[in-house]
């Protein structure tokens, strides 16, 4: 089974990474990144919708970017609330491993990405609009995303929000197991997914399943982390639900 996940807009720069592997489609990141180095940073500041500062990053980050340069392994380079739950610095070497081959994130910049693939800070989601060869990134990646994920035919987990999910989503077949996992809180009468709560779990569960060594869905039943556990009557065969009250 694979997992994918979202990326972080945030970054950090590794000092003392472990041996990164080689992007598997930095020749469509180097058509992007081509692309985005014309742009000036109040151009920047309207695509990316962000603001002058962060534009001016962006800017930066494009103009240094090159594909020859060493970076850091993507695993560790992202920092957000998902990643902090993930907390991949603390991971064995062992656990590292296992999840190159079992983590997959998903990038507007990069594509897929596994664990330990070289890369550099960059600032590019899907929602921007941001245009590279005419289009958009959900028309310039297409099914490419989708395609890698279930090169192997296994069963895909889906920890990414619903803008990178999309990506691969949107093109799935009859015969793709693609399971998304939720979680839901109690509050006022309904059940609720608070953003914050749920990017963290997201990490959690990325976690459990490294140091586990998770290798098929109906494991997944077994997490109990924050307070979730595993909810049979509010799941599906396509989307696994845990809760807490």
């Amino acid at each position: 089974m694979l997992v994918i996940l979202s990326p972080a807009k945030n970054m950090h720069r590794v000092p003392t990474p472990p041996p990164a592997t080689r992007p598997m489609f930095l020749q469509q990141t180097e058509t992007l990144a081509a692309s985005m180095k014309r742009y000036a940073p109040f151009q920047l500041e309207s695509v990316l919708k962000v603001n002058p500062q962060l534009a001016l990053r962006a800017f930066t980050d494009i103009q240094d970017w090159n594909a020859s340069i060493p970076g850091s392994p993507a695993l560790l380079s992202y920092h957000g609330l998902s990643y902090s739950a993930l907390d991949a610095a603390t991971l064995s070497r062992e656990d590292l491993t296992f999840a190159q081959d079992t983590l997959r994130i998903l990038s507007a910049f990069y594509g897929v990405l596994r664990p330990l693939d070289n890369i550099l800070p960059h600032r590019l989601d899907f929602e921007s609009s941001f245009r590279c060869c005419g289009k958009i990134m959900y028309e310039f990646w297409g099914s490419m995303l989708h395609d890698a994920v279930f090169q192997a035919g296994a069963p895909v987990i889906n920890l990414s929000s619903a803008e990178y999910s999309k990506a691969v989503s949107r093109y799935l077949r009859a015969q793709d197991v693609f399971i998304t996992c939720d979680f839901l809180e109690f509050k006022h009468g309904k059940w609720c997914m608070p953003a914050t709560h749920a990017k963290m779990a997201r990490g959690k569960m990325a976690r459990f399943i490294v140091k586990k060594r998770l290798t098929a869905p109906e494991q997944l039943s077994l997490f109990e982390e924050d307070g979730y556990c595993f909810s049979p009557e509010l799941s599906t065969s396509s989307r696994y639900v845990f809760s807490r009250l």
